[in-house]
């Protein structure tokens, strides 16, 4: 993030310091291996916005806030975030996915509600985006 932005948390003599701001997913999505380190889904964000971007927001004004900042994040990095969503949207992807999903499915020692949370977490997570 230090060098994408040349801004660093810590005191480093490579970057400027950066206070009051935390690191946060525009997207979320911070279970998915593409999108977690995307540089279309990671922003320094002012701690002071935390209301409305914490992980228990809630509200109108939150999902305002929330969908005028992803349509920022889309007018800046539209590109990528369709090539995300080409590749997660790909047939041989979803193919491998449903197969390692069989797979998990027809393990003895997994308990079908465990497996039912799983697959519908990994179905949030590898979704395309969509900016409303």
């Amino acid at each position: 993030m230090s060098r994408l932005t040349g801004y660093s948390k810590t005191v480093n003599s490579k970057f400027e310091p950066i206070r009051n701001y935390q690191v946060s997913h525009v997207f979320g999505r911070t279970k998915n291996i593409y999108a977690f380190t995307a540089p279309w889904n990671i922003v320094y964000m002012p701690k002071l916005l935390d209301p409305f971007t914490g992980h228990e927001a809630t509200g109108s004004m939150v999902s305002e806030f929330t969908l005028l900042f992803q349509r920022q994040s889309y007018a800046l990095f539209g590109k990528l975030i369709d090539d995300f969503n080409e590749l997660i949207s790909c047939p041989k992807f979803l193919a491998r996915m449903s197969a390692c999903m069989g797979e998990l499915q027809g393990d003895q020692t997994i308990e079908q509600s465990d497996f039912r949370k799983f697959e519908q977490a990994v179905k949030e997570e590898f979704r395309p985006i969509v900016i409303a």
